[in-house]
């Protein structure tokens, strides 16, 4: 687990995990300190652009094929939403699974050219969330000043 996460959050993942499964939370420059590949990768929700799209160049790529990658604030968050299009929604080595609110999943596979087309109008179909959640921040902001 990367990025900002939550207590909750963590005793969550650390609660399904099952034995022998050891669950980190690591600062996004502690890479080295992860051996192996990750199964399973979580990222929270990250502030700046440049935090954002750090995340998803450095981390996913540890990632083994078929493993899971779940991005907390996806087609929530401005900027990172512009990071993970970017990187993982533009890349052949990664398969937009879903989305339950803010939480997307992706997983490690390699696809074809018709499955990478597929996979876009996949992504572009959670733009209207993005909008909607977009503009009812921007609203209670303007409300709340």
């Amino acid at each position: 687990m990367t990025g900002a996460v939550s207590q909750g959050a963590w005793e969550a993942v650390a609660a399904g995990a099952g034995a022998g499964v050891e669950v980190l939370v690591v600062d996004e420059a502690e890479i080295k300190r992860v051996d192996g590949s990750i199964d399973v990768l979580f990222i929270g929700p990250a502030s700046h652009y440049s935090v954002a799209l750090d995340l998803f160049q450095r981390w996913p790529g540890r990632v083994a094929p078929g493993g899971t990658l779940f991005v907390y604030g996806a087609f929530a968050s401005p900027a990172l939403t512009a990071a993970l299009l970017r990187t993982i929604g533009s890349s052949r080595a990664w398969r937009y699974f879903g989305r339950d609110g803010a939480l997307a999943e992706y997983v490690h596979a390699e696809l074809s050219a018709g499955e990478r087309v597929l996979d876009a109008i996949a992504q572009a179909a959670q733009m209207a969330y993005f909008a909607r959640t977009t503009v009812r921040r921007r609203a209670a902001k303007v409300r709340a000043s």
